[in-house]
């Protein structure tokens, strides 16, 4: 078998081995990836793996070890958002809100480094044909948008995230930090038990950690 040939189909091998592994340890979250760092990410990933399949310049090792290196730092950073919240508010970012009670928030355009044009041109593509009609509008952090018309039931906002605060949620309902905190422990609980709690229907809905038995 010609040369070239067998070094494309051993960096083949190898990379469909690192992106069987890196899928494996990543979850399938990264297949239809929530954020914008896991779209750019998994794209570059495959520019890294693509790009010196063809080439006989590039060796077998030197596509490991840029492909292995790439895929662990992703995995890292996966990681600690997952952990830390105050990390994946800097990788992610925060969702920002556009409209408030039928209310524009313009200020809040420019944090989203969003036009007014290109608004207006993705409520067009999810069907809202006037601002008129909607209640609530946030620009996620993976570049969607969350829309509440009017007459609708308010999202849920959540105020704690795996033991985490989330703070700026928590301001954006009009709450602080001791108000929660007194509420979770009316119901019982200390902050270290909770997994999941959001403040929805004028109401704290609390979801502990479940104990391994």
């Amino acid at each position: 078998m010609d040369s070239i040939y067998l070094n494309i189909i051993i960096k083949m091998a190898a990379a469909f081995c690192i992106l069987l592994i890196y899928i494996n340890l990543s979850g399938k979250g990264s297949l239809a990836p929530i954020s914008a760092l896991d779209q750019v990410g998994n794209v570059v990933l495959g520019a890294i793996i693509g790009g010196p399949l063809y080439n006989p310049s590039i060796s077998v090792y030197l596509l490991v070890s840029a492909a292995s290196a790439w895929a662990g730092l992703l995995l890292l950073v996966r990681y600690l958002t997952f952990k830390r919240n105050m990390v994946k508010n800097i990788v992610d970012g925060n969702s920002i809100q556009l409209i408030k009670n039928g209310q524009l928030l313009s200020d809040n355009f420019s944090q989203a480094k969003l036009s007014v044009r290109d608004f207006i041109m993705l409520l067009h593509q999810r069907g809202y044909p006037t601002l008129n009609d909607l209640k609530n509008v946030w620009f996620e952090y993976n570049g969607q948008m969350t829309v509440v018309k009017k007459g609708d039931t308010d999202m849920a906002t959540v105020v704690i995230e795996s033991s985490s605060i989330a703070e700026t949620n928590l301001e954006n309902i009009g709450f602080n930090k001791e108000w929660l905190i007194e509420q979770i422990t009316q119901q019982g609980y200390e902050l270290d038990d909770i997994f999941l709690a959001e403040w929805h229907d004028n109401r704290l809905w609390i979801y502990p950690k479940q104990k391994m038995e």
